[in-house]
Formats: structure tokens, sequence, C-alpha cells
């Protein structure tokens, strides 16, 4: 003990250059086995996460040298696919916006898609840039594609968030159809990106996969994952661009996407439970069902969910008279929402249904299904698409920490279903516990192992740290790119030296500052959808200290004035006759208005609205 504390007072006493001098001292007298031995065990926590690379290698390696031996047969056409819907939702506030979504619309346009197209450009509040949308609309009837392949230039007065653009687009194309121009709607639903460019087929590669029926359960996909790339131009523009900041972070996220696509294969122990929404497609069965669900899962109570257990029936969906709730589909991260469903998703009897399971029992097999047989979610490395990044730290830390954090508030917005339909539970409560392995694997990597196996200083502790880490992105990078088959892409692993910094500023980092600030502060603020949006639909987070703030001022003017009555709606985050939603002031940073009752209410005892 007293060794111990000697030694810590000795190296609180040392000057910087010595504490530098201990380092190198370290690193030049421990032993190969003491380096080695951490080293190893990392490298096998990591291959134990990531088994799929293992499993996949061989297999993409050996499909790809059969291919490439094989006697080349030839081409017959293309088999025609059922008719799709691509609706691209956009701001349009700036020319180069307007510019990037001329190419985005003739990438779409021109790939080639063997079937009926449906492309409806939907703009997020047409007054605000009303001579870019003329300019578009002047555009778009100039525009003659092939005989299937349809164009069309839609939008919403005010801007509402991408998903209510995206409604917008979905109601015109009803109007459409209802109008007589198309006999039907359309029956897969295409989603992609304003600054999106497909490759080559990406339309047909993705819809095949989804039409794809399970070789034992008979079920065709639910959606399908295209193939993420940052553009080639974007991430290498020779070498003064890689020395800067921009050219830095590019690298970076395209080396990324490169490896995170691997995981689309959704191979793992537990299920995916995201698409990424620059390009994925599903259903329209499923995708026209989520506002109405968003409505119904309003109208489940928990002794709804406890009578199940004991043999009642869940309320159905199908029956449900509860109206639709668009609105609720908005937030960080919209395309989850449609993974969700989904997940959700049964096939049974040629159709999806959305009932609740009979029975627990039947949870527990749908779940079993999901998990070891037939997994919702696919990916289609084929399916091409690149997209920009964001290039400045800023926007790119403000970027992720939207993605990693969101799912915390999306599994919200379904908690009243996560009880019934467990082949979604299970994969949400999975993100979460993904979201606390971020946070335990970086102390672990960078502190604790290489402290506990090495006795080593803090700071020699996260240099090694650094180069285990350094080690396993290195291996996985090289396992994606000789399975992505790209020598183009060979430029990649330049970027595994600042790997592990990057890993830390734009993984690690956002994960834990957006998961502190939506549980335990005042809520991940990002912009993506506007606060009119959100609290119409009604959505809500946890926020603890702004709940305990909430609760606090109004302790105290009900002690000094008592016009409020005690209630759970204290510690709630919706409006009620006596508090202003959560959500005002989320993005007009204007301050939340005080919502005083009439004085004919003061010392009542008034029955408080539903708080969340």
């Amino acid at each position: 003990m007293e060794q111990a504390e000697s030694e810590a007072a000795l190296r609180g006493s040392l000057r910087p250059g010595t504490r530098m001098e201990c380092l190198v001292w370290t690193l030049r007298t421990v032993s190969g086995f003491r380096v080695g031995a951490p080293l190893a065990f990392s490298l096998f926590i990591l291959l134990l996460l990531c088994w799929d690379y293992l499993l996949l290698f061989p297999l993409v390696v050996c499909s790809r040298l059969a291919r490439a031996f094989a006697p080349r047969k030839q081409q017959r056409a293309s088999a025609m696919l059922p008719p799709a819907l691509v609706v691209i939702p956009t701001l349009l506030r700036k020319r180069d916006e307007l510019t990037s979504l001329f190419s985005t619309i003739e990438s779409v346009a021109n790939n080639g898609y063997p079937g009926k197209l449906l492309l409806v450009v939907s703009i997020d509040g047409m007054r605000e840039a009303p001579p870019l949308y003329a300019e578009l609309q002047e555009w778009a009837s100039r525009q003659r594609f092939d005989a299937r392949t349809f164009l069309y230039v839609t939008g919403s007065e005010t801007r509402g968030g991408k998903p209510l653009a995206i409604e917008r687009g979905v109601e015109f194309t009803r109007e459409l159809v209802d109008r007589g121009e198309h006999a039907r709607f359309p029956e897969v639903y295409i989603s992609t990106d304003a600054d999106a460019d497909l490759g080559p087929h990406a339309l047909e590669h993705l819809v095949r996969r989804l039409t794809q029926r399970h070789w034992l359960t008979g079920a065709p996909g639910r959606a399908v994952a295209g193939n993420l790339y940052v553009r080639g131009d974007d991430f290498w523009r020779g070498l003064r661009h890689f020395f800067s900041i921009e050219g830095q972070l590019s690298l970076q996220v395209a080396r990324e996407y490169m490896v995170t696509n691997v995981a689309r294969y959704n191979l793992r122990w537990m299920p995916l439970s995201g698409v990424p929404g620059v390009l994925y497609c599903t259903w329209t069965e499923i995708f026209l069902q989520a506002p109405k669900f968003m409505g119904y899962m309003r109208t489940l109570k928990s002794r709804d969910w406890l009578t199940w257990w004991v043999g009642s029936r869940a309320p159905s969906f199908a029956r449900s008279s509860a109206a639709a709730i668009p609105e609720l589909m908005a937030g960080d991260t919209d395309d989850t929402v449609t993974a969700y469903m989904a997940l959700i998703a049964r096939w049974e009897k040629g159709r999806f249904s959305f009932e609740p399971p009979r029975t627990p029992l039947h949870a527990l097999f749908y779940l079993l299904r999901s998990v070891l047989v037939d997994r919702a979610l696919r990916y289609e490395p084929n399916a091409r698409v690149y997209t920009s990044s964001p290039t400045t730290i800023k926007s790119l830390f403000k970027q992720r920490k939207r993605w990693n954090a969101s799912r915390i508030e999306v599994t919200l917005r379904f908690r009243r279903v996560l009880g019934y339909h467990w082949s979604l539970g299970a994969p949400a409560f999975g993100v979460m516990f993904l979201i606390a392995r971020y946070c335990l694997v970086g102390g672990l990597i960078y502190l604790r192992l290489p402290v506990s196996l090495i006795k080593s200083t803090i700071l020699g502790a996260f240099v090694l740290g650094y180069g285990f880490q350094f080690a396993g992105y290195s291996l996985l990078t090289i396992l994606a790119l000789i399975m992505n088959g790209e020598r183009r892409h060979a430029l990649l692993t330049l970027a595994m030296p600042l790997s592990p910094l990057y890993a830390i500023m734009f993984t690690y980092a956002p994960t834990v500052a957006g998961t502190i600030a939506d549980v335990f502060l005042f809520g991940n603020v990002t912009g993506f959808a506007p606060e009119t949006t959100l609290i119409r639909g009604g959505s809500y987070r946890i926020a603890l200290l702004f709940r305990l703030r909430r609760a606090f001022q109004l302790m105290v003017r009900s002690a000094l004035v008592g016009d409020v009555p005690p209630g759970w709606f204290w510690l709630g985050w919706r409006e009620t006759p006596w508090t202003p939603n959560g959500y005002e002031g989320w993005t007009t940073r204007k301050r939340p208005r005080a919502i005083v009752p009439p004085k004919s209410t003061w010392f009542r005892r008034v029955k408080p609205a539903a708080s969340g």
C-alpha cells in the first residue's frame, strides 16, 4: 500500500519532459511478450465482435474467383421488376443544392431500372426559395427519359422536416393514381438523398434482392440497404488535399463506410435494426403503414400488455381507428422508423401483417425465426451509391452525434409495442447495449487493458491502446478492401494511421456526448426537424435534468403562488395546462412561453393532461 502511494506521488511530481522520458524508457525496455499479450488479446476481442469478417472473407473471394474463371455467358435482357416509387426530399435553399439535385435526378432516371419508375422530387418548404423551385420545375418539364420513367416535382408550403416532405411526395403520388394518370400505386418504395449519385444498375440490384424469397419461409425481404461510398473525388484530390483537415476527414469517412458496409450483410448474432437513408428500398405496403402505426401505438396501454400475458388478445392494428400521425416519423433518423417497421412486419398468407403476436409463445417463435432463419433487413453490395460527407470537424461531429445517439429517442417512440414484437424489441435493446459498449470498449482499449497487463503510466497506456486499435482497424480495413474488390480504393489504407484518432473524435466522443445530452441533460438538439413538427407529433425525450428543473420550478411556484396543483406532469415533457411543451425553443432558440392558468383554476385540484 505504501509502495503504491509512493509511486503515485512520484508520478505526480514528474515534469512533462520527465514523463515523456519515462514513457520512452518504458516502451524501449518492455518485453515483447508484455506488449504482444495485450495486442493479441485486443485482436481476439475485435475478431470476436466482428467474426462476420472471417466468415465473409473466404466466401466473397471464392465467389469472385468463380465468376472470373467461369465462361462468360451471353447477357440476356433483365426481367421486369415491380413498379417503384423514388421520393427525393430536399430543402433546396442554395444554388449548389439545385445543381447537386439535377445530378441526382439524372442518376436515378437513367439508372436503367427494368420496370415502371415514378420519380418525385419533394421540396420541404417551397416558399423559402421560390426562384429555385421555379427553375427546378422548368428544368424537369424539359427532361425526357424512357417510356417507363416519369418525373414530377411537388413540395410543402412550409418546412416540416424530411419525413413530411416524403409524406407529401407519397400524397402527390396518390393524387396521380386517383386522377388516373397511373393505374396503381407502385409496389416498391426507394429512398435516396438529394446529393447522391447511383452506381450502375443500383436500383435493379436493390429491388431484385428485395423480391428474392427466403428458401425456407418463402418470405421476401422487408428492406434492403445499398452499398454506401464517398465520392472518389472527395476523398482523394492529391497530396495537398491529403494533408488538409478536409482531406483527412473525407479519407477517414470513406474508410469508415467501406468497413461498415461489411456489417450490413446482417450475419452477426444480433440482427441489424437500421438502414442507410441515402439508399434503401422497401415495400410500399410496409412504408405506407408507418403513419397509421404511429397513431395505433398511442392507443396501447400497460394493462393491455399485462392481460396479453394471461391469454387476452392485444389490441388489433388492422381494426384500429386511430388517426395517422406522420409527424411522429420526424426526428433525427427517419430511416430508422422504416427499419423498425420492417422488423415488425411478418409475411403471412401472401401479405405483410403488423398484428401483435397472439401469445408470448408466438412472440418468442417470431423472434427466433427472425434471428436464426429469416432476417428482415438485407444488404445488396452491388447497389452502390456515392454521396458527400461533412468536411469540417464541427459539422461531422454534429452529424455523428445525431446518428450515434438518436436510436434512444427513436426506440422510445416504439416503446409500447416492444413488449409485443420481440423481433423488434431484441435488436432495439441490442442497440442500447451497443451504445454502452462503445463507452466501455473505448476505456478498455485505451486505458484499462494496457494498464492492467503492462502496468504502464496513463500516457503509456494510451499510446499502447492506440497501437492496438490501429492494428485492429488495419486488419478490418484490409479485409474490407479485398472483399470490395476495387483497386482504386487501395488509397484508403492511407487513412489507417489516424483511424483510431478519428474513432475517438467521431465515434466514441459523439456517442457519449449525445447519449448524455439525451438521457441525463436537456436533450440532443440537432435541428434535423423543426420543433413545430415534433410538438404536433408528440415526440419527447428522456432529458432527466430538464424534467428535474421543470419539477423544481413548478414546486416553487406551487408553494409561493399556489396556482399549480401537484401531479406527475411536473416531471413531464409534453404541454399541459400549466407547462409548455419541452420542444418549445428547440430549433427557434426562443424562450419557451409561460402558461399561466386562469384565476378561476387557482387552488383548484385540476387533473393534469397526460405528460411524457
